[in-house]
């Protein structure tokens, strides 16, 4: 498989820490004075945990083999790269390949301003997920300098076997694809691999990586981002990775995907909530490729601090793709039906609609919920499935904002 490069981005609101309370902080050299900003962990809608990695590592510390950069290639039409000026590519190829090879430090040709130092390196390091073993710490000269101190999540030698876990689990979603598969179901694949397979939390080291969403199972928002990218990435498709808040003022990350030449949003940690009782089958699409009118703004605040952000079309969404896209009650209520049929005889057990008009939205509730129309369609979904659920119980969603009724059927 081809590894090719796409870009991520990030804009983070950094946490600035003095050398004289931060336990991690150190020094460039014997001239330089530094402190430390930790750049800080989007946790989907949590307050961000600044309990950063601060290890330092120092040219004795590397030993092996330097790790080999990936062609993931510098051209120009990379979204968020292509702001960047010739300069800013050169100080950022510096860093990724700094970073790819363990060096404790990236050396410039020339004293670069700390502001500029800093918006090179939180684009390389949102921007070039895989390398997931690079620290989010940065290590911030109080005056213009001609080296950045880089620190590691991980040690050196662990990262061969982890980068085969990853690429394991990266094979096997690539296997179920054919030269006929759309880009559209790739990334279909993609959320739903993600949405299945990985728990939201923050309390583990992998949780901020690639590793975390894909190998070891759990994450939060940003390593759920950094994944989907991370496959678009191998698959091809233009990516990136956004951070900002949510409507509460809370850190978060999620993606920006070109499909068929339309920009479009996706969300996979928002649509993989922490339920309880768990439920490991439920799976949903609120944030599939949706609209900054569905979300920017309201739910989602991008921020754009360093770079410009692509419109996101309000198009072909996930449920127009899949014709469920109901312009009146009675239409909604007949997909939503045959949705819940289309599910069981899949084996699967949701089921969800999505209205153009709040009125059509709000009609279809009070036909299914309070006119019970609900335990006819779930009868005759049970009528075409082999495994069955109960006729009397159910889980219902209804999102207000963007007007989706989901039910979520129970197995016998």
């Amino acid at each position: 498989m081809e590894f090719r490069k796409t870009i991520a981005q990030l804009v983070f609101c950094a946490v600035l820490c003095t050398a004289s309370t931060f336990s991690g902080c150190s020094r460039i050299d014997e001239n330089i004075s530094i402190t430390t900003e930790i750049l800080p962990d989007y946790t989907g809608g949590l307050l961000p945990d600044n309990g950063a990695d601060t290890d330092i590592f120092t040219d004795g510390d590397i030993s092996a083999e330097d790790i080999s950069l990936p062609d993931n290639g510098t051209d120009n039409s990379r979204y968020i790269y292509s702001q960047l000026s010739d300069k800013e590519k050169e100080y950022y190829n510096i860093i990724r390949d700094a970073a790819y090879s363990f060096e404790s430090s990236a050396i410039f040709p020339e004293n670069v301003d700390p502001e500029l130092m800093k918006k090179v390196f939180v684009a390389v390091y949102n921007q070039e997920e895989e390398i997931f073993w690079l620290s989010s710490v940065f290590y911030r000269p109080n005056e213009a300098a001609d080296r950045l101190k880089l620190s590691y999540r991980f040690d050196r030698e662990d990262i061969p076997e982890m980068q085969r876990r990853i690429d394991e689990v990266s094979d096997r979603i690539f296997s179920q694809f054919t030269e006929e598969t759309t880009d559209y179901e790739k990334l279909k694949a993609f959320h739903d691999h993600i949405v299945l397979n990985c728990t939201f939390s923050k309390d583990t080291e992998f949780a901020n990586t690639i590793y975390g969403c894909l190998a070891d199972g759990y994450a939060q928002c940003e390593g759920y981002a950094f994944a989907f990218d991370y496959l678009c990435s191998l698959a091809g498709i233009d990516c990136f990775t956004v951070s900002g808040t949510n409507s509460e003022g809370s850190s978060h990350a999620w993606n920006i995907v070109r499909l068929e030449d339309m920009w479009y949003n996706v969300d996979c940690t928002w649509d993989d909530p922490i339920l309880d009782p768990v439920d490991t089958e439920y799976l949903r699409h609120y944030y599939f490729l949706v609209s900054d009118s569905d979300i920017s703004g309201v739910t989602h605040i991008p921020d754009n601090t360093y770079f410009s952000l692509p419109i996101c079309s309000s198009g072909e969404n996930y449920y127009k793709r899949e014709g469920l896209y109901a312009q009146s009650a009675d239409e909604g209520i007949s997909m939503l039906s045959e949705c819940a049929a289309d599910a069981l005889r899949a084996g699967k057990k949701d089921a969800g609609v999505r209205f153009a008009d709040r009125q059509s939205y709000e009609k279809a509730i009070t036909r299914l919920f309070d006119g019970h129309e609900i335990k006819k369609i779930i009868t005759s979904a049970n009528a075409v499935a082999e495994r069955k659920v109960m006729t009397g119980r159910y889980v219902r969603y209804c999102n207000d904002v963007e007007l989706i009724i989901h039910i979520s059927m129970i197995f016998e």
